[in-house]
């Protein structure tokens, strides 16, 4: 029953909007300038049809009416029905009616001119009802109800006036100058309001939706509260008229409708904070053309010609830059510029960062990859002690090259990141200590051009990246150093409590490392794939030759996605968890098996052991070292694997058919890091470790975990 009547609302609704529409177009406007106390009144001599009153009185309101009627059967139909919705489609209605009355109420019909009071007056009130009923069924509360139940009094009366006026047929400038000032009421509360709900809000799960309302609020009753309203109640004379002021109401219908049909919302602070930022910028030139155009027309300064250039441009400028800058976003990949070859450039030399065990091998990689992007002529890394003098390069670097050197950029104290551009070429740091300076110098582009900003900024962040990796190099190997100190002298071992914290440390960073793939690089690799297939789908007029190129790289970035997450399961095999020890070795098996040319045979018939989350994690990183380390290095064709557990104890066995390894005690850290973890895994949990190989004889490994001593430590 409640649906069917508010078909019929909106019926009569529709019904009284095409009138007020009609008498539009049926009544006379020819309100000539006035003089009030020598200034001039912004209404403009027109009459109905004029381009001007029927484009921003007649069309304007008309669609705007239209498309607040669909948007509030939209709502209706879509939306749960509760007392907000209900406020919020009167609240939408009221305003349509109030804009589309306008045309007739400018032109002084009594009918009309009552219908936009009533509408405008009525909306601030309606709206603050809505956002109290609203907040109240998801039991948010920031304001009292007596406000808007005393707007409501106030409404009363104001619509009491409304409806004497209509009856007497005649304007009272009193009744005006209240209704100025109780409609100014009310759109201050309304302002006080959200600003106080956004305050209050700010830390809520409702505070994104909030702002999108705070925002729709501002665009749309701002420009008419502060250029019409309030120089019109003061001076008597509005900055824009009035046709410009409820021109800005279109927004906020089209803000509920995006609130309503979307599951996701842009990031609406960023919104704010761009066209805060444009219309900073553009606040100066719109004062320097206001100035001149002002000049120009009159040479004589008024007020109000000015005020109206200034406002006009400021929001055109804003959108202007708004604009350009979408554009120069979307326009910015390889196909426009070269910025996509610096992006690919730094993704892959941050992929090879993770490879470089070395200072040298890593300024070795960076100057390789800067001298192919740029296409430099000669490239040379080189350390200089500040404190002495002395250069320290891996390359032989020419004499009188190192004095130049020496003179143009050591002679004052340089930043990680700085560029320096000298007659000879052009170095930048990336990395600096209290006495040294580690530099990356080049003789210039083989063009002979100078560096661009594009450039500059690549190889800044070339300069940063590199230096973090530099740093996290000496801060390992001070920290070897430091661990060195604590093993035992006796077996030449770090303590079980050192190696169970270490590798606790190295499972929580690998975990905190696939979650920020996962939620950044992924979610990248995600939404550039799908652009790429919106491309390569939508965009038929491109020529052949590029959709085919477009296709060789969306299957490879498909390729890159799989590895990636693929990635992310080895750094944090969640399933564990889920699927249990046995199952989760099974799936890594068939991983490996999909790689490589070896077979594996599996048996864990004798495994009956409950193991805490922690044995079964090691247990399952032991055997994906093993399984990594065959496909690196055993050149096997079968490989047996044995896992067997009862109350006391678990024993892993691996075996394989391969190439073997020169059987010793101690291994070189850096030649076999994968058999030292698992040793250091192994005592971590006060287990045994025991390996028969040889050369060309194959590989085999047991592995012993004690429960009830592990329990007993515990």
């Amino acid at each position: 029953m409640c649906k069917r009547w508010m078909y019929y609302i909106l019926g009569l609704v529709l019904i009284l909007g095409v009138t007020l529409m009609v008498s539009s177009l049926s009544g006379g406007f020819s309100t000539l300038p006035e003089e009030r106390t020598g200034a001039r009144v912004i209404f403009y001599s027109a009459v109905p049809s004029s381009f001007y009153y029927v484009f921003f009185f007649v069309i304007i309101p008309s669609l705007y009416f239209v498309t607040t009627v669909m948007i509030s059967a939209f709502i209706h139909r879509r939306i749960t029905d509760t007392f907000s919705i209900r406020l919020l489609i009167a609240f939408l209605l009221t305003l349509a009616l109030g804009y589309v009355s306008a045309g007739g109420a400018v032109q002084g019909l009594a009918f009309s001119t009552m219908v936009n009071s009533s509408a405008f007056i009525s909306a601030p009130v309606i709206f603050i009802h809505f956002l109290y009923k609203y907040f109240a069924e998801i039991k948010v509360y920031f304001f009292t109800k007596r406000i808007y139940q005393t707007g409501y009094v106030v409404l009363s009366v104001s619509l009491m006036m409304d409806v004497y006026r209509f009856v007497n047929r005649e304007s009272f400038f009193w009744i005006d100058q209240v209704q100025y000032f109780v409609l100014l009421t009310f759109y201050i509360f309304i302002f006080i309001v959200v600003c106080r709900g956004a305050f209050r809000l700010r830390t809520s799960s409702y505070r994104s939706f909030f702002k999108y309302i705070s925002f729709g609020v501002a665009l749309s009753f701002a420009p008419y509260l502060i250029f019409y309203l309030i120089p019109k109640l003061f001076t008597g004379i509005p900055i824009i008229g009035i046709e410009i002021a409820v021109f800005f109401l279109i927004a906020l219908p089209i803000t509920f409708l995006y609130l309503l049909s979307k599951q996701k919302l842009i990031d609406i602070n960023f919104i704010i904070r761009r066209l805060r930022h444009h219309a900073f910028l553009s606040l100066l030139p719109s004062l320097l053309i206001a100035i001149m155009a002002n000049l120009i027309i009159d040479w004589t300064f008024s007020l109000e010609p000015f005020l109206q250039l200034l406002f006009a441009g400021v929001v055109v400028l804003t959108l202007i830059m708004t604009f350009a800058e979408v554009m120069d976003f979307r326009m910015q990949s390889g196909l426009f510029s070269d910025r996509g070859n610096f992006q690919e450039s730094l993704h892959k030399l941050m992929k090879n960062f993770k490879d470089q065990y070395s200072v040298g091998d890593l300024m070795n990689e960076v100057c390789h990859e800067i001298t192919k992007t740029l296409k430099l002529t000669y490239t040379n890394a080189y350390s200089y002690h500040t404190k002495d003098g002395m250069f320290c390069v891996n390359e032989p670097i020419p004499e009188n090259l190192l004095r130049h050197l020496k003179n143009s950029m050591h002679n004052r104290k340089l930043a990680v990141g700085e560029i320096v551009e000298t007659r000879r070429g052009f170095g930048f740091v990336i990395a600096e200590s209290l006495n040294k300076v580690t530099v990356i110098y080049s003789t210039g582009k083989q063009d002979f051009t100078s560096l661009n900003r594009e450039e500059r900024e690549y190889l800044q962040i070339i300069s940063m990246n590199a230096n973090i990796a530099i740093e996290n190099m000496s801060h390992i190997e001070e920290l070897m150093k430091q661990l060195q100190k604590v093993k035992s002298k006796n077996t030449d071992q770090y303590p079980a409590w050192l190696s169970r914290l270490l590798f606790q440390i190295a499972e929580d960073q690998r975990e905190q490392l696939s979650i920020d793939i996962h939620d950044t690089v992924l979610q990248e690799l995600l939404y550039l794939y799908r652009r790429m297939d919106e491309l390569h789908t939508n965009r038929e007029e491109l020529p052949l030759t590029l959709r085919t190129e477009l296709s060789v790289y969306k299957e490879q970035l498909l390729d890159s996605i799989h590895l990636t997450r693929e990635t992310c399961s080895e750094l944090r095999p969640t399933f564990l968890k889920e699927i249990g020890l046995i199952q989760s070795l099974d799936s890594l098996i068939q991983q490996y098996q999909l790689r490589s040319n070896f077979t594996v045979y599996f048996c864990a018939e004798d495994f009956h052991s409950e193991l805490d989350q922690e044995m079964i994690l090691t247990t399952y990183r032991i055997v994906q070292e093993l399984l990594a380390n065959a496909v690196k290095h055993s050149e096997a064709k079968h490989v047996h694997l044995y896992l067997a557990g009862n109350e006391e104890d678990v024993t892993l066995r691996y075996e394989d058919d391969g190439v073997g390894m020169e059987n010793k005690y101690e291994w070189d850290a850096f030649t076999h890091i994968g058999l030292s973890g698992i040793e250091h895994r192994v005592n971590g949990l006060g287990g045994s470790l025991h390996i028969d190989t040889a050369e060309y004889r194959g590989f085999k490994m047991e592995v012993g975990f004690p429960l009830k001593e592990k329990e007993c430590n515990e």
